[in-house]
């Protein structure tokens, strides 16, 4: 730091990533591919070469706190590393933010959804969310939706494209799926229609019939099913043809379907909520905060999608959240940029890196970010899918600002 920008032939490591570099995690692996792409679409920031170097936070098949600490402290001892991409799962992020906050070292989310990471609700615990309890400011970005936003996500769908006032809702996740239903009922009372009631069931829940007849006795137009696919919850959706009548709506939150193998991977699959909802399961629909690209029509997106699997040709498939980290380094280097440029064209510190990232505003393929005082995204996008002909499809982009 403080030095005069270096010929372009002298690398100067900007950014790390801190995924999964290889099996078992498909989605994660992707990560470090289209960081790679991102940062080959501009090596150059004022004369400084942008480098970038990935670490593994699996130890075997599963994600690990200690490894993503000891990733963290590894960055924060090269003094090259300005700012990280990952990691992939909340639980090692609530890890790794106390670590990398000492040391104002900006991370970047593309995929932690857990609620806690950014929002102080009485249910999350001690020490959560982190930024609460550090004595420095928040270092901590997400640009993927904490998971209770898909509630106020699928009620604005349902207001604005279906007309749907009166809902109803049940619940098997806890208190997750309790915040989820609050935003939902907001939401739905803002634009002047009401959540009629909810009700907390016990997970794994199979016969609905008492929940269903009520619902029908309050007049419900649709019905917010809130578990795990694991659950069985869309037996729900199979019973309503005994109890509702055919146009009552119904949709869950993104663990309803099963998600393994990617957005793009979920129409290929026999899946369990399908199964489960037997003849009944064409028009179910979720909200999920993976942004699915695939479909895009817009000439930009179209390449870029075509540029990844060019490059990348083994990929399978395009896993959840793959452009969501795409977009998490690009966000960095144009606040690398804006942090050199402010700091007279040398190389910044983490702290100036920190606030570029921290006051900016970023528009990307998923969407425009800039960010709350806990670190959240306020303008976060989300994509909606229903079951058309026995499959998941996506259906649409939805906004999942506040309003």
């Amino acid at each position: 730091p403080g030095h005069t920008p270096q010929p372009a032939a002298t690398p100067h490591s900007l950014q790390r990533s801190d995924f999964p570099t290889r099996e078992p995690d498909a989605d994660a692996g992707q990560g470090e591919q289209i960081i790679q792409l991102g940062i080959s679409q501009q090596q150059l920031i004022s004369g400084f070469r942008i480098g970038y170097v990935q670490c593994d936070d699996f130890l075997g098949d599963a994600p690990s706190q200690a490894k993503g600490v000891q990733n963290v402290l590894q960055m924060i001892a090269d003094s090259r590393v300005l700012g990280m991409i990952g990691p992939w799962t909340s639980q090692t992020t609530f890890a790794e933010i106390p670590v990398a906050n000492a040391a104002d070292l900006a991370i970047l989310g593309p995929a932690q959804t857990n609620e806690c990471l950014t929002v102080p609700e009485p249910s999350c615990g001690a020490g959560k969310p982190p930024w609460k309890y550090l004595n420095r400011r928040n270092n901590f970005f997400r640009i993927a939706a904490p998971e209770p936003l898909q509630g106020r996500a699928l009620a604005r769908y349902i207001s604005e494209s279906l007309g749907v006032k009166r809902a109803a809702a049940f619940n098997e996740l806890g208190s997750t799926g309790t915040l989820m239903i609050k935003e939902f009922g907001d939401e739905l009372a803002r634009v002047g229609g009401k959540l009629l009631f909810s009700q907390d069931l016990p997970s794994g829940q199979t016969n609905f019939k008492s929940f269903l007849t009520r619902a029908k006795a309050e007049g419900a137009q649709a019905i917010f099913a809130v578990a795990d696919y694991r659950d069985g919850q869309c037996a729900a959706r199979a019973q309503m043809t005994n109890v509702l009548v055919s146009d009552v709506y119904f949709m869950g939150a993104d663990s309803m379907p099963d998600w393994s193998g990617g957005t793009s991977e979920v129409a290929k699959k026999p899946d369990r909520c399908i199964a489960d909802a037997v003849e009944n399961a064409n028009g179910m629909f979720v909200a999920s905060s993976d942004v699915d690209l695939t479909h895009s029509q817009d000439a930009a997106v179209v390449k870029l999608v075509a540029d990844y699997r060019k490059a990348f040709p083994n990929s399978a498939d395009i896993a959840s959240y793959t452009f969501a980290i795409y977009d998490c380094a690009r966000l960095l280097i144009d606040a690398l940029s804006r942090a050199i440029t402010a700091n007279g064209g040398r190389i910044p510190t983490r702290a100036q890196v920190l606030s570029a990232v921290a006051q900016g505003r970023f528009t990307g393929v998923t969407g425009t970010y800039s960010f709350d005082a806990g670190g959240d995204a306020l303008s976060p996008m989300m994509s909606l899918y229903r079951v058309e002909n026995g499959h998941w499809v996506y259906v649409k982009p939805i906004d999942a600002s506040a309003k």
